[in-house]
């Protein structure tokens, strides 16, 4: 049961402002239904006189002119009166609506998130300070216990939504799009024998790799690495199904368990941030010496690249140990020629801050100092913004997630299927169909709009690792005059 408001003088004297990204639906010609924010709560049904309750939150009505008018009414099916729902709507894990003097800022510069839903996602890991240099690694290797839903409602990636065609994407998938520029940069001239995907997540991107290239494209070994062993068996079964010779292994990418100068190719794709962070102080950088092992190896690691952390180092910062530990153990595994592609959210100044999620927090990747890390390597790398790196169309419309969540939430209570992706208009109708004309509340995005998935904020970095200069060739051996020369220059 959760807790309700109290409705005090102090909380009566407020306004209420029904949230703008809400969705309804009419589920029958009486009964309206809301998806809370949590998604542990049963969906909020609404009679006629509830709906206008609803309306009547325009951020004009005190909640004390709604409580006397609507208070006392019915206003669920179920018997729900105004008061009920006045006591409840605005709590963060239904965030219905919001009581204040002013309506909830969306401002996404240094705050990230709405100011209501801020509250709920601080909670989802269960602390708001820093977890530790272990958390993302235990919730990835024992918390984890299915795949089901975990890319839908838990850490919901770009390429998941992009898993089947989208007209955001020329009727494209994310796989088959990378298959088609990871051509165009030569990666398949030489044909490659061993592929290493790193966290494979459901095997979609694997499953539609695999359909962007012919047959002989894909002759060579397919090695899915995750460190969650419950996702490998999606994988293995979407890989080869595909046409793929996958293999899997459950082991952590900070660790990759293979031979030096053995691969190929390695995808890792929206997995950096789910690597081990390091909370750094500003004293132990000045000092030299680490207070735990972890900052001890990444102090040493800021020392040895002579990596500049700028002059304005705060007294605590997060420091990403795990992507610098995935990148040269890139280097020691690549062959000569041998290629990478990261695919990851992340910052090019400042530091890191991390992004709370159900169950766990994950952390900004700090680009500057992982270019910085790859050239020290004696890698060739290129860098951009990933819709650069797709030429996605930047003003396509995208349904917003949020909304996604909640249609999704009907759909599963009226026994239908709906599967969480990015839908233009066109696209979510089809999927609909009567039902469609049913949902009110919900809008679309530009694609490029940070409001939607802050598809700026995730950049691909190309890695290379260069092949050996050849030797120059001995000048031949000539004789004149009884004499030999030659061999020398």
């Amino acid at each position: 049961m959760q807790e309700s408001l109290q409705l005090t003088e102090a909380v009566q004297a407020q306004r209420a402002w029904r949230m703008p990204d809400m969705v309804v639906y009419q589920h029958s010609h009486e009964e309206w239904w809301l998806a809370p924010l949590e998604d542990t709560l049963p969906l909020v049904k609404i009679n006629r006189i509830g709906a206008n309750l609803l309306a009547a939150m325009d951020g004009k009505a005190t909640v004390k002119s709604l409580l006397s008018s609507f208070g006392p009414r019915v206003c669920g099916p179920s018997g729900e009166t105004g008061r009920w729902c006045l006591e409840r709507w605005s709590l963060p894990k239904y965030s219905l609506c919001f009581f204040g003097a002013e309506p909830p800022k969306k401002d996404r510069g240094d705050a990230r998130w709405d100011l209501l839903l801020q509250q709920i996602r601080e909670g989802w890991s269960g602390n708001p300070e820093f977890e530790g240099e272990h958390h993302l690694s235990q919730f990835h290797t024992h918390d984890i216990t299915t795949d089901e839903d975990h890319f839908d409602t838990i850490e919901t990636t770009v390429s998941h939504l992009f898993r089947e065609p989208s007209e955001a994407m020329g009727g494209q998938t994310y796989g088959r799009l990378l298959a088609k520029h990871l051509r165009k940069l030569g990666w398949w001239d030489r044909k490659p024998r061993f592929i290493i995907e790193v966290g494979g997540g459901l095997g979609y991107v694997a499953r539609e790799l695999a359909a962007g290239l012919s047959p002989q494209e894909r002759e060579g070994r397919y090695i899915f690495l995750d460190i969650t062993g419950p996702f490998l068996k999606a994988q293995l079964s979407r890989g080869r199904e595909a046409g793929w010779a996958a293999e899997a292994i459950q082991a952590n990418g900070e660790w990759l368990p293979f031979k030096p100068a053995s691969v190929d190719i390695v995808i890792d794709n929206e997995n950096l941030a789910d690597m081990t962070p390091v909370k750094l102080t500003k004293r132990e950088i000045e000092s030299g010496t680490g207070d735990t092992p972890h900052h001890q190896e990444a102090i040493e690691w800021i020392r040895r690249m002579k990596l500049s952390l700028g002059n304005e180092m705060p007294d605590e910062f997060m420091f990403n140990l795990g992507p610098i530990r995935f990148v040269a153990e890139l280097w020691r595994v690549l062959k000569p020629g041998g290629r990478a592609i990261l695919v990851e959210f992340g910052i090019e100044e400042g530091f890191a801050a991390p992004v709370k999620l159900p169950g766990h927090t994950e952390y900004e990747v700090q680009y500057s100092h992982l270019r910085h890390a790859a050239r020290f390597l004696g890698f060739h790398e290129k860098y951009g913004a990933l819709p650069q790196f797709f030429n996605m169309k930047p003003d396509t419309r995208v349904l917003c997630t949020g909304a996604a969540y909640a249609i999704r939430r009907f759909c599963r209570a009226d026994g239908k299927s709906f599967a969480i992706r990015a839908y233009t208009e066109g696209e979510l109708n089809r999927a609909l169909g009567d039902m469609a004309e049913k949902l009110t509340g919900h809008h679309y995005h530009d694609i490029m709009d940070p409001a939607w998935f802050g598809l700026w904020d995730f950049k691909v970095l190309l890695l290379e690792k260069p092949t050996p200069a050849p030797k120059p060739a001995s000048p031949p051996i000539r004789e004149v005059k009884g004499f030999r020369w030659g061999g020398m220059r």
